[in-house]
């Protein structure tokens, strides 16, 4: 897939170019950062290392073991149970001195998104993401370099191929499997919002 590929491009400079400021004896300077995450896609565990004031590596465990909402796709009003499992590996870089509040995220993820739907009769479908890697590019607010509490939000997208989409109960029905393929909630890009709260030391 041609957007994974560029953004491992990215990625591959932003790990290997020199950093552009060093913290050097800054007292407040964290090294480290630990934080609690809440998304779309469950809740996380990030563990983060400051290289520099501009650049933190960051890898993330997370997933959400099963919530349930209501959708409508052409006219068919559907249940959605979902699940996440997933593991994440970062780099945020922070491009403007004068600002360094703002960062711009890029890295990939490893694990699955399970989706299934039920209509009104019964019927069962699925749309599981389960290809991997996943590649991820945003920004972020927040979550700094210093030492003591740290609050950060972030907003980016996700660079899936895809669900593969199926029925797995009921009278065969083609066109809802279209249907729900189509619908944007099941699209190759996904959209992601993220609040982080963390402590640096």
């Amino acid at each position: 897939m041609k957007q994974i590929k560029y953004l491992m491009v990215a990625l591959t400079l932003l790990f290997i170019q020199p950093a552009f400021a060093h913290h050097g004896e800054d007292p407040n300077f964290a090294e480290y950062n630990v934080a609690l995450g809440v998304s779309p896609f469950g809740g996380s565990l990030n563990f983060s290392h400051n290289i520099s004031h501009k650049t933190t590596y960051v890898a993330a465990v997370g997933g959400i073991d099963g919530i349930e909402m209501d959708l409508g796709i052409d006219g068919t009003d559907y249940t959605v149970g979902s699940k996440s499992a997933w593991v994440g590996f970062f780099v945020n870089h922070r491009p403007f001195k004068n600002a360094s509040w703002f960062r711009v995220v890029g890295g990939v993820g490893f694990g699955s998104i399970e989706n299934e739907l039920t209509d009104a009769d019964g019927n069962r479908y699925r749309a599981d993401y389960n290809d991997n890697p996943v590649g991820y590019f945003g920004v972020g607010f927040g979550a700094g370099t210093d030492k003591g509490f740290s609050i950060g939000f972030d907003i980016g997208t996700l660079y899936t191929s895809g669900p593969d989409v199926s029925q797995v109960d009921g009278l065969e029905n083609k066109a809802a499997v279209e249907s729900i393929s189509n619908h944007i909630f099941f699209g190759s890009v996904l959209p992601n919002a993220q609040l982080t709260l963390g402590w640096g030391f």
